[in-house]
């Protein structure tokens, strides 16, 4: 997430950016969701997820590589907005949110 972030600095005044990022307490394991079988294997097995954030420190974060949020959105809001307009009838994860970012 640094790499990237330190890779888009140079992008344009205005540029917009989007992502979606794990919750650091799952990453640290204090809270897995209900998900045992999953964390084991992305944490422990394989390794594959090794950063996460708080959503309440997604703006300093980003700030800190000249960007600004904008808005984010956890799985809740996801699915009130898009999913459920839409007809479905489908969860979204409790440990993955949504962020949205315009460059300084």
């Amino acid at each position: 997430m640094r790499r990237t972030l330190e890779g888009l600095r140079a992008a344009a005044p205005g540029s917009r950016l989007v992502f979606t990022y794990v919750r650091r307490d799952f990453i640290d394991g204090t809270n897995r969701y209900g998900t045992r079988t999953l964390y084991r294997s992305v944490r422990r097995r394989r390794q594959l997820w090794q950063f996460g954030l708080e959503p309440d420190d997604v703006a300093g974060f980003i700030g800190e590589y000249g960007w600004r949020l904008v808005e984010q959105a956890g799985p809740d809001e996801l699915v009130e907005r898009y999913v459920k307009p839409a007809g479905r009838n489908l969860e979204a994860s409790q440990l993955e949110w949504s962020a949205y970012a315009e460059k300084n």
